[in-house]
């Protein structure tokens, strides 16, 4: 499966996650509840506004005209109005409220470098009621990610937990995100177990950032940890695939193999390239029976594809498990289908090894028809041995005789041309 940071995908996945999000800062009902906190409506968690949370009389015909024109959909009369307040002559929380209002404005017209503009102004004051200041230094946060300032962001983004009594889980996840795009991967790593240590449900999404910070710094213990949750969560293939690709890397075959047939018993292995690898796992790690088990069921039910590389790989586990009689059909057919002759002279060793020498022969005509074969010479002896076995000494003769016109064959041919001419002779024969 290769090392475990298929990295480069993982994380784009993340950055694009968190774009989203970010794009979706600052709904309509959030303008909404700020035109309501202006005109001291009551809206406010904090309770009716007191002298200190209001407006001079003048700015609050003002902010009256304002509300009007939201209402209405005349955003652009209600940014004239809001720009014509006199900031200097306005009250601290005056001045925060106008910036914090058109700060909403230009977010909700997605001009997001302007709205983070008057959003730091309307904070830097210093002058809302305390649930409203910590609102809107979190929308500063987000502001400064959306626009990639993901150091300025993560200084934010602490700042704001440092000063909310229960900081939820998500928050959390965000800044861990934010200290992921800032480059600064260690640093997130905290924040995002929190996320996840302090919701009751925490989101898939959570988790697969924390396994991709472990990974990166190769703790595999902790990734085994969080992806035992994972899968009993958040049932996946890839959750699989990955914790048998963590005990591949620290060489503990056994328990990956062990995983990956787990998998396979849940249902999660099922394509055909998947249980061929595993079946070649098996194999691989002496238990070639297991191997042969996956592949012929496989191939019967049409979960595997019948290609040349299945029907091999299906005959190789079986001369693994010596079951030769086996392997003989499942050869053939990756034979037939292999570009050259190679296949059909390992067919025919199988057979001489089963002692089937007009198979033997058969499947090295078929070899020499298509062939391509590496080692010409060899093919040649294998059928002037089937040919002999057969005591058919003039059709072994001819096939030694062909193996004398290759280098790596001439010298052992000719002491099985001599074997031969002594054994016809011995038994008689033509």
């Amino acid at each position: 499966m290769g090392r475990m940071e298929r990295q480069d995908s993982s994380d784009d996945r993340l950055r694009r996650g968190a774009e989203r999000r970010t794009s979706r800062v600052i709904p309509l009902a959030v303008v909404a509840a700020v035109v309501g906190l202006v005109l001291g409506l009551g809206l406010s968690a904090a309770g009716p506004a007191t002298a200190q949370y209001t407006f001079s009389e003048r700015n609050q015909k003002k902010m009256i005209k304002v509300i009007e024109a939201i209402q209405e959909d005349r955003i652009d009369d209600a940014i004239e109005e809001l720009n014509s307040v006199n900031l200097r002559r306005a009250r601290p929380y005056g001045r925060a409220r106008v910036h914090q209002m058109l700060g909403t404005l230009a977010a909700q017209r997605e001009q997001y470098e302007e709205a983070l503009k008057h959003m730091e102004a309307a904070v830097a004051e210093e002058a809302l009621q305390p649930e409203e200041q910590l609102r809107s230094l979190y929308l500063v946060g987000q502001l400064q990610t959306m626009l990639e300032r993901y150091d300025e962001a993560v200084q934010t983004l602490e700042k704001w937990i440092a000063q909310v009594e229960e900081p939820a889980p998500s928050s959390y996840y965000t800044l861990a995100v934010t200290y992921y795009q800032a480059q600064r991967p260690e640093d997130a790593v905290e924040p995002a177990r929190k996320a996840i240590e302090l919701s009751d449900e925490p989101r898939e999404s959570w988790y697969r950032l924390l396994l991709s910070l472990r990974l990166s710094r190769q703790e595999y213990d902790e990734a085994l940890a969080l992806l035992d949750d994972m899968i009993l969560k958040f049932p996946s293939k890839a959750y699989w695939q990955q914790m048998a690709a963590i005990y591949s890397e620290l060489g503990n075959m056994g328990r990956s193999l062990a995983v990956q047939q787990l998998a396979k018993m849940e249902g999660f292995i099922e394509e055909s390239r998947d249980l061929m690898r595993l079946a070649q796992m098996l194999m691989v790690e002496g238990l070639p029976h297991r191997g042969a088990e996956i592949m012929k069921a496989g191939l019967e039910e049409g979960k595997i594809e019948p290609t040349q590389r299945a029907y091999q790989t299906y005959s190789d586990t079986l001369l693994q498990s010596r079951e030769w009689e086996k392997a003989l059909d499942p050869l053939a057919k990756a034979a037939e289908l292999d570009e050259d002759g190679t296949l059909y002279m390992r067919l025919a060793q199988v057979n001489l090894q089963l002692g089937r020498w007009g198979g033997a022969r058969q499947a090295l005509n078929q070899a020499f028809e298509k062939g391509g074969l590496a080692d010409e010479g060899q093919a040649h002896i294998l059928y002037g041995i089937a040919a002999a076995n057969d005591k058919q000494w003039q059709n072994a003769i001819r096939a030694f005789e062909r193996a004398r016109r290759f280098e790596g064959t001439a010298e052992v041919a000719g002491k099985w041309i001599q074997y031969v001419e002594r054994e016809k002779v011995r038994l008689g024969g033509g």
